[in-house]
């Protein structure tokens, strides 16, 4: 039961209760013109404590809930780049919100950070650091801290997305670009089968450096993408980036056939070298080497100036090229996103809105054209 009492003049409140390890506390507050209002509060206070509300959490800042719930729920559990992107949002909320309470916030302020933020950064990560927020709230409403969720309906500001000007090959550039890394690829250049390997799978870099050949089926004719390598700190494997991201991706004829003669090219030369490839690695060089990005990008950058290439792509670029030839040739969102392993079609969707843009464009147009036939 509230204790309503009267000090210097004013009303004041105490509601006793329990946190979760049983140890009592109690929550005040004073400065009531009236023993009504005292008692409204009181009742408030009371009829939470009875849904089970934790009280004593009603005045955890924001900076302080979000970096405690990444640390529960998110932290070490994706890849090491996910993470930084956590600690870098948690950054951003103390910076901009310092002490103020959860409970404090409401949609107008939230909306007003949304819109300060989005000034000097593109939409995309506007609607990554809502969606790192939103999905806290849904915790904190859950744990009854607060009961609405502020950022329902929240407006995304941001400069123009990254997805709208995606950097790719077009098919035929793609098809000159592999007619030449196929004539140069072999264990002394392994840049060549990486890149090769990438337009054909559409794969991330780590994931393509983090294929094992116990990973290569030859006879089934497909990769288990199920790790990748720590490629910048060369400390072996890491986790994928989530879940979805773990995925068993169809290979070509080509492309099997260039792992089978890189696997043989191994063999030969290691076996020569007394060299043993103890991490069983696919894209290794006679030298024992697993190349960067950047040192694959100073291989592909100079073909694709030889082709004459509108767009002069990095390796993160071929994944972005492997997507739109799948999209322009009428494959699904659905099977794309798969093959691509993103968590989801939406992600897919959204990253290259404006090919299946054009692309519903076509059918929506041949669908006219086949109506009008009639």
């Amino acid at each position: 039961m509230a204790q309503i009492y009267k000090r210097n003049n004013k009303w004041a409140v105490r509601v006793y209760f329990l946190d979760s390890e049983g140890t009592r506390h109690s929550k005040n507050k004073s400065g009531f013109k009236t023993k009504k209002e005292a008692e409204i509060y009181a009742n408030t206070l009371e009829n939470e404590k009875n849904k089970g509300a934790n009280l004593f959490s009603k005045d955890i800042t924001l900076s302080d809930y979000f970096s405690n719930w990444i640390k529960t729920y998110k932290l070490n559990r994706f890849s090491e780049t996910t993470d930084q992107k956590y600690i870098y949002a948690s950054k951003l909320i103390k910076e901009y919100f310092n002490d103020t309470k959860l409970s404090d916030i409401n949609k107008a302020t939230y909306q007003k950070f949304l819109d300060e933020y989005g000034k000097n950064h593109i939409k995309d990560n506007t609607s990554r650091i809502n969606g790192y927020i939103r999905a806290s709230l849904q915790d904190a409403i859950d744990e009854q801290i607060i009961q609405r969720d502020f950022t329902r309906r929240a407006l995304l500001s941001g400069n123009k997305s990254k997805s709208s000007d995606l950097k790719y090959l077009e098919y035929d550039e793609a098809a000159k670009l592999k007619k030449i890394v196929k004539e140069r690829e072999n264990i002394f250049n392994i840049s060549a089968c990486i890149i090769d390997f990438a337009l054909a799978t559409g794969c991330r870099y780590g994931e393509i450096v983090g294929l094992t050949w116990d990973c290569v089926n030859f006879t089934d004719k497909t990769v288990n993408i199920n790790k990748t390598y720590d490629y910048k700190k060369r400390n072996g494997f890491k986790t994928t980036k989530n879940e979805s991201s773990v995925r068993l991706i169809s290979i070509d004829s080509d492309l099997l056939e260039m792992l089978k003669k890189l696997q043989l090219e191994q063999r030969k030369i290691f076996l020569k070298q007394g060299y043993k490839n103890k991490l069983n690695l696919v894209f290794i060089n006679n030298r024992h080497e697993v190349p960067s990005p950047n040192g694959a990008k100073h291989v592909l950058q100079p073909i694709l100036k030889s082709i004459n290439a509108k767009n002069i792509i990095t390796m993160h670029g071929l994944r972005h090229t492997h997507a739109s030839i799948l999209i322009s040739k009428g494959l699904s969102p659905a099977y794309i996103a798969e093959r691509l392993g993103h968590s989801s079609t939406a992600i897919t969707e959204r990253v290259y809105i404006h090919l299946l843009k054009d692309r519903r464009d076509e059918e929506n147009q041949r669908a006219l054209n086949i109506l009008q036939s009639m």
